[in-house]
């Protein structure tokens, strides 16, 4: 070897070594940590690999190769392009140190540049430091073949039970997400079946369960439990491998099965094949996902500002569908389109696969991430922009502590519970038309709840929102089944499995947690949810009912019940549905910029997209927190809302009814309520332009 080419060798073995220092190993690290992630994306082994390779060859080789290229020019450049790329790859670190300060965006950038030209300027001084760079090189080598070997990845395939269906009977099973089963409820417990009339219809003629409870807080380990019939265990992976006796490998030898896994892999690929995109764009998203993960995880908060947020989302982190960018309405429908088209067109797909003269032995089951965040859907299908502008959720997946908004997302959720409602409907339609309503084992259940509780875990549950989490939705309409029921025991979603088992006289191989509620007297005297970190939370039938019973109530005041009510919040809400012109509005001398100004210019109402989430700014007035303000859309006050303050501005947004926009240009105001009853004051603070 030439003295060149082991000079090139050696930088290559230094910043390889520095690259794993900051970045390949801490990505390894945070894949290692959250193993669901390669699991849920349906990874390939090859797909790792490529990727891991790439990670930790990739930048260090196109880096020596610049500086081989740059010693064609002139042989003094390689070096300093070295130490360049040495303050480069060292930068990420540099960053992660800086985090701890906590500091702001600008003393961040420079902290972490003076730690990084430190480490260039010992890199230089020091030989010492140079070789133990270069030797290190052995250590991320390791990890490397640790991680690609050792990374659990979805199992594809295995052979379906060998047991016997006695009765065979069509099986249609609806899985929704994120759905506490108080979302569908009136203040005192009954179904709102005026608001959610899809969810009522099916409980005319089904046995709904109002005390269901879930056993796990997180998709991974509450839909296993429900085609497992089995309690989740700490550390299993939704793959098939974890879960061999499940729904689909019962039932696959002697069924025809149409599934949609929405975020599991337990059906074997010979029973359910899964289309996948090309390598390249699997490949590309998964970079892409990794870089928004990676970047969140060492940037101070102060600099992760603008990033895509990851809460509770597995990929398409960098797919942020900002309508507020979209310049006219072809954009729009064209991020609308991308955007609908996983929960959408599942929807149409689960719904045409549902066919007359079904074979008796048919299992169709779906798994909808509805009402699942982020929320962006009316009740009547049509869109608005969803990304959350506003902040509302800390990084630990707790509610910020001011309730106003907290009300607002809970809002945006209730309007989502209606689309999903909506879904039902067309579900229930095409089963009732092809008739296999009459004749099928229906049930309808969600995986876990939410809670929308300001200062309070959203998702994780903890002591204080165990009842919105574990209390669930749960319809089963037995075959032939005309009259609903309601069953006040409390059982769990384990409990559906064997209820299939016990419909379909299947016989089950292995020992299940879950009962058949076919028995009676089945019921749970104690409610115990298990974390995604492994805690059981536990609580009493009697508390679930207690904290149930006043989350119905603040809801209720909140909200009212009935379809229209969702959008009467506010203190002021006699000043809803009154013209600007019967008001007396005071002028100010002030401005507002709306985000969506330029689609709020031409609407169409038959759109796939309304601007019906109004957010903007506003300038050259103070405002407090508490100040209640007016949305007024063409002359009519339809919202009322308060501002906030993010990235230095004042801020606001509201949710105005579908009826309240028009086709073509609509004019927009924002108002400031002070006073009450006689005494309102009204202060217009701007308008769009047309």
């Amino acid at each position: 070897m030439s003295a060149a080419s082991r000079t090139y060798a050696v930088r290559f073995a230094q910043l390889g070594a520095l690259w794993a220092y900051s970045v390949s190993q801490p990505v390894f690290s945070l894949l290692d940590g959250n193993p669901e992630f390669l699991v849920v994306r349906g990874a390939t082994r090859t797909e790792v690999v490529v990727f891991a390779v790439l990670l930790a060859v990739g930048p260090p080789a196109v880096a020596v190769a610049l500086e081989w290229l740059a010693g064609l020019v002139s042989p003094k450049a390689p070096h300093g392009l070295h130490l360049v790329f040495v303050g480069l790859f060292v930068l990420p670190l540099a960053l992660l140190v800086v985090q701890l300060l906590d500091a702001s965006a600008a003393v961040s950038i420079v902290a972490a540049l003076a730690l990084s030209a430190l480490v260039v300027a010992c890199f230089v001084r020091w030989r010492p430091v140079r070789l133990f760079v270069g030797i290190s090189i052995v250590l991320p080598l390791f990890g490397l073949l640790s991680f690609v070997l050792g990374t659990p990845l979805v199992t594809e395939d295995v052979s379906g039970a060998n047991v016997q269906v006695g009765k065979p009977t069509p099986v249609v099973m609806v899985v929704f997400d994120e759905l506490p089963v108080s979302s569908l409820m009136k203040a005192d417990g009954s179904l709102d079946s005026v608001r959610y009339p899809n969810f009522g219809r099916l409980a005319r003629s089904a046995t709904w369960y109002p005390r269901a409870t879930t056993v796990h807080d997180h998709t991974t380990g509450a839909v296993p439990a429900i085609l497992t019939g089995a309690l989740p265990r700490v550390g299993a992976l939704p793959r098939l491998s974890d879960h061999p006796v499940n729904l689909f490998t019962l039932l696959g030898e002697s069924y025809e099965m149409r599934v949609h896994e929405e975020v599991t892999y337990l059906c074997p690929k010979r029973y359910c094949p899964r289309p996948q995109a090309p390598f390249l764009d699997r490949l590309t998203g998964l970079y892409g996902d990794v870089r928004v993960a990676f970047l969140r995880s060492i940037l101070p908060d102060s600099l992760a500002e603008g990033l895509p947020e990851l809460t509770d989302r597995w990929s398409g982190f960098e797919n942020t569908d900002r309508l507020l960018a979209a310049t006219d309405q072809g954009d729009v429908n064209l991020i609308v389109a991308n955007r609908a088209h996983v929960v959408k067109g599942i929807a149409d797909e689960f719904v045409r696969g549902i066919r007359p003269h079904e074979p008796t032995a048919t299992l169709n089951f779906v798994h909808f991430a509805l009402p699942h965040a982020p929320w962006h859907y009316l009740p009547s299908g049509q869109q608005y922009d969803g990304t959350d502008v506003v902040p509302g959720v800390t990084g630990s997946e707790a509610w910020v502590d001011d309730p106003w908004l907290v009300e607002q997302r809970y809002q945006r959720h209730l309007l989502q519970v209606g689309y999903t409602d909506h879904v039902l409907g067309r579900i229930l339609d095409r089963l009732v038309k092809t008739g296999l309503y009459d004749r099928s084992l229906v049930v309808v259940l969600a995986d876990h709840g939410v809670s929308f509780r300001a200062g309070v875990s959203r998702r994780p549950v903890v002591d204080e929102n165990l009842a919105d989490i574990a209390r669930v939705p749960l319809f089963v309409k037995l075959p032939g089944q005309r009259d609903g029921a309601i069953d006040e025991r409390s059982v769990r979603t384990v409990d559906v499995l064997p209820t299939i088992a016990d419909v379909l006289d299947l016989p089950l191989p292995a020992k299940v947690d879950g009962q058949s509620l076919l028995l009676p007297g089945v019921s749970s005297g104690a409610v115990q949810v298990l974390s995604r970190t492994g805690e059981l939370v536990h609580g009493t039938v009697a508390e679930l009912d207690r904290e149930q019973a006043g989350t119905l109530r603040n809801r209720a005041a909140l909200f009212g019940e009935g379809a229209d009510s969702l959008y009467r919040i506010g203190r002021h809400v006699e000043l809803l549905g009154r013209s600007t012109r019967d008001l007396d509005v005071h002028p100010a001398a002030s401005s507002i910029e709306l985000d969506a100004e330029s689609l709020l210019a031409d609407v169409r109402t038959s759109s796939p997209v309304l601007p019906a989430r109004i957010t903007g700014a506003v300038d050259g007035v103070e405002l407090g927190v508490e100040n209640e303000l007016a949305v007024a859309v063409n002359g009519r006050i339809v919202a009322l809302t308060r501002p906030f303050r993010a990235a230095g501005r004042l801020r606001f947004e509201a949710i105005v009814p579908e009826t309240a926009l028009r086709n073509g240009y609509n004019r927009v105001e924002l108002l400031s309520v002070t006073g009450s009853g006689t005494t309102t004051r009204l202060t217009a603070l701007g308008h769009n332009e047309r």
